[in-house]
């Protein structure tokens, strides 16, 4: 009986869950209007780089590691032909390949700060690793 109830309770857990997550993101995803692309020089900018870099360590960093080797996908620096509209899209609207998610970002990170976090991405492609 009692696994019973606790299956109840779950199920109205994972319900309640789902529905604030829903909820929270049709509030957030208005919020914000989208930032036009930037140039092929703003990317390449150390300012918006190291900017991309701080909020990338904060955000990604648990899944991705620090310079986007850690997880289940090939590690960023051997992209050498990113486009930068992919990878804002991703981060913006999140994927799911199979039982690997990304979750979508969008109202919880500004689309001037996504751009940044897409500089830093593209600026690790065929670097080696700072720690080597």
């Amino acid at each position: 009986m009692s696994r019973m109830i606790d299956r109840k309770r779950l199920a109205a857990w994972a319900r309640a869950c789902a529905l604030t997550t829903g909820l929270l993101w049709a509030v957030c995803a208005g919020a914000q209007e989208p930032v036009a692309p930037p140039g092929a020089e703003a990317l390449r900018n150390p300012e918006w780089i190291e900017a991309g870099r701080v909020r990338f360590v904060k955000t990604c960093a648990y899944c991705h590691g620090y310079e986007g080797d850690a997880g289940k996908h090939v590690p960023f620096r051997e992209h050498l032909d990113w486009d930068p509209a992919q990878i804002h899209d991703v981060i913006t609207n999140g994927r799911r390949r199979g039982a690997n998610v990304m979750p979508a970002w969008q109202g919880a990170i500004s689309d001037d700060e996504v751009w940044r976090i897409t500089a830093y991405i593209l600026s690790l492609g065929g670097k080696p690793r700072a720690s080597q």
